[in-house]
């Protein structure tokens, strides 16, 4: 869906935490998309890595799990849409995120 309506975006995906947070150190991010729940430490330690290391990249988390004991008023995420979203949601909030941190894809695809 990303590469049909942003075709500009480079994109790159991680099967877990772990994965997603040492690709944050091999290139930079205009934008991270990620789960709250998945494999090897989740979304809130990716997010938790982006907010010490990586401030100035936009945030959003697409998660089904949107439990009673989440706490996402205190999520570092800009923005955090509830699964299933339509592609229209998704688009929105990607482009909220990085308007919020002042950002402009820098990337072309390749």
């Amino acid at each position: 869906m990303l590469r049909r309506h942003r075709p500009e975006f480079q994109i790159n995906t991680a099967p877990g935490a772990a994965q997603a947070i040492e690709a944050l150190s091999e290139l930079a991010y205009d934008l991270v998309l990620s789960d709250w729940h998945m494999p090897g430490g989740g979304g809130r330690a990716v997010l938790d890595e982006l907010v010490a290391h990586y401030p100035e990249t936009a945030r959003v988390v697409h998660t089904s799990h949107l439990d009673s004991g989440d706490t996402f008023q205190l999520c570092p995420a800009h923005v955090v849409v509830a699964k299933p979203a339509t592609e229209s949601e998704i688009l929105t909030a990607i482009d909220y995120a990085l308007r919020r941190v002042g950002s402009e894809p820098v990337r072309a695809a390749s």
